[in-house]
């Protein structure tokens, strides 16, 4: 039997009607992450940098992603018994897994930041190329490259600084890029007993007859199972209560030569753990979360065995800035999504991004985005300084990491949220994407630390002394912007953090309770103020480069959130925006005057308008 209209009636004679997308190169159209990978590793890195990235944003959308819907509709399975009753506790995968783990170590994703020489470089990789072309990565998959891939990174820092022998012995084969010979990283941290409250963690570290160390406790959260080394929190017997009191452990998936044979399950190599169950859980469906056990599995203490916390605070405030590119990357793969859907999708007559509204949707998710990515590329080029003795960097990297992560793992979602709506009915079916980047990027918000837990610590840094070291860098960043299309925004910048620094000198006074009750507000405004400061000075280097107005535009598109709805306002009901629309979205060339105008008309609402020097 035909159709009505003589067609097969089992083929759609519709589908033109829905846009696909352009998942064959992400590097070309990403302007403004090419501007700044450039200016942060100079000239004579660039060639080789581009590069890269280049094949990060090929070879990412054409081999990576197809495999994620693979992945996320084939979740592991915990095996705990073999057919014979013997306890085995292994994890499952559906082989597209292991091989989305080798393409990103295979393109050296690890190896880059901690072996010399890849891809021709003299030395290691600059942060800025490593969270670049992450970042790619990281648009198709957070659920491998976000934590196992992540955590061989952030594990080899770790070790780095704390622990020479280990790092010597580990980090080679951390960073292997060869499949097969790399090994997989993982952190325990959380337990019943503690959650965010690490200092109530449970698990004891034991010295055995022969002077090992044995662990003993339960891991509530235990994600990447199948690791090949873990850092574990446990207390020494012994030792003090509180965080004063834990030890940080390295443990390995397989006893090392000269360790007695575990009786706990049918391979007596493997170390003394088991696995309760995996969790069922809302993102990241593609790796596994477990809760351990621990029944005396060998470890070696790292470095000073009374610094633990100390210690594993280097591996949680790495994963906090990695949250930050990982935020930018989520962002940036809702824009693209988003971008390519209404540039295609036709309605009541016209392509869906030349309606105003959908522009000024397009344009929030697109200033959202960019901001992130200035950020987080900045705070790995801080981390990078930091760990090279600049202790001044290391002051206002204190107080941006959580800052930072607690944000834009916020404003993650929000954007997230946003193109799913942008998409429309099909946002929220599982054939596009919009459902899985919702769901993977909300961990963020969690992981490493909730958004209140992100609050106490900006409150601990300033009580600590890093509070001068963002207003200095606030500052900086202000007066940069003076003479470029967001001068008067960066002069209304300095003038708003006054007020800032008021508030922030005033929780000195304050009862605990009263301090606390203030910092996620406060904490919020000091990121926005920071991030807008950040892209004010940015939009007049870049004007100087391009003669462009774009940042300028962006930069106070994003501080009307210092304004409230006036200042909002101000900028997206002034319909002369829309003459740069595809400049503002797109990248390219934006009218000047547009930026500088947006800038001035936020400034009347962030702060006092007074000359601008220079």
């Amino acid at each position: 039997m035909s159709s009505l209209n003589g067609s097969d009636p089992a083929m759609p004679s519709d589908s033109h009607h829905i846009p696909d997308v352009q998942n064959t190169d992400w590097y070309s159209g990403d302007e403004h992450l090419q501007w700044l990978v450039r200016r942060s590793v100079g000239e004579a890195v660039w060639p080789s940098a581009e590069a890269a990235m280049r094949d990060a944003g090929t070879l990412v959308p054409q081999q990576i992603e197809p495999l994620m819907p693979v992945l996320e509709a084939n979740p592991p399975v915990l095996r705990q018994y073999d057919r014979r009753g013997q306890r085995v506790d292994e994890v499952d995968y559906h082989p597209v897994f292991k091989q989305i783990e080798a393409i990103s170590h295979g393109f050296g994703l690890v190896r880059m930041a901690y072996i010399p020489g890849w891809r021709g470089l003299e030395g290691t990789a600059p942060a800025a190329l490593h969270g670049g072309c992450e970042y790619f990565f990281l648009q198709s998959d957070q659920t491998i490259t976000g934590c196992p891939v992540a955590m061989g990174s952030a594990m080899s820092r770790t070790l780095k600084r704390n622990d020479p022998a280990l790092a010597a012995k580990w980090i080679p084969r951390l960073a292997n890029d060869k499949p097969g010979e790399y090994l997989t990283a993982a952190m325990f941290l959380t337990e019943k007993a503690g959650g965010s409250d690490v200092g109530a963690n449970e698990t004891r570290a034991v010295r055995d007859s022969d002077g090992n160390w044995r662990l003993y406790g339960e891991k509530w959260f235990a994600t990447n199972p199948t690791f090949d080394l873990a850092l574990i929190m446990a207390r020494p017997e012994g030792a003090g209560l509180g965080t004063a009191g834990l030890g940080l452990f390295l443990m390995p998936r397989i006893l090392p030569d000269g360790v007695p044979d575990n009786a706990l399950n049918a391979d007596p190599r493997r170390n003394a753990y088991i696995l309760h169950r995996l969790k069922p859980k809302f993102g990241n469906k593609g790796l596994a979360s477990s809760e351990m056990g621990l029944r005396g599995a060998f470890a070696w203490p790292v470095g000073d065995i009374g610094k633990g916390m100390k210690q594993m605070l280097d591996m949680v405030n790495y994963t906090r800035v990695d949250i930050a590119m990982t935020s930018a990357a989520s962002m940036r793969r809702s824009v693209w999504e988003s971008l390519e859907h209404t540039r295609q999708r036709v309605t009541f007559g016209t392509l869906l991004d030349h309606h105003p509204l959908m522009r000024d949707t397009l344009a929030e998710l697109v200033t959202d985005q960019t901001a992130a990515l200035s950020a987080a590329i900045e705070v790995g080029d801080l981390m990078e300084k930091a760990d090279a003795g600049d202790a001044e960097k290391d002051r206002l990297l204190r107080v941006l990491t959580p800052m930072l992560k607690g944000y834009l793992a916020d404003r993650a979602r929000v954007v997230a949220t946003e193109a799913m709506e942008v998409r429309g009915g099909n946002g929220y079916i599982e054939d596009w994407p919009n459902g899985r980047l919702l769901r993977d990027v909300y961990v963020h918000a969690i992981w490493e630390g909730s958004g209140n837990i992100m609050a106490l610590d900006v409150l601990r840094a300033l009580s600590k002394g890093s509070g001068p070291a963002y207003f200095d860098e606030v500052e900086r960043l202000g007066e940069t912007a003076h003479g470029g299309p967001a001068a008067e925004l960066g002069a209304a910048l300095l003038a708003s953090a006054a007020g800032i620094r008021e508030d922030v000198a005033q929780l000195a006074s304050l009862e605990p309770d009263g301090a606390q009750l203030r910092m996620r507000r406060l904490e919020k405004r000091m990121a926005i103020t920071y991030m807008s400061a950040l892209l004010a000075a940015q939009a007049k280097e870049h004007h100087e480069q391009t003669g462009s107005g774009r940042l300028a535009y962006i930069a106070a598109r994003f501080a009307t959130r210092l304004g409230g709805a006036a200042a909002e306002a101000a900028v997206g009901d002034d319909p002369s925006w829309l003459r740069d629309f595809d400049g503002i979205v797109r990248g390219g060339r934006v009218d000047p005057e547009t930026g500088a105008r947006a800038a001035t008309a936020v400034a009347r609402h962030v702060g006092v308008v007074g000359p601008v020097p220079g």
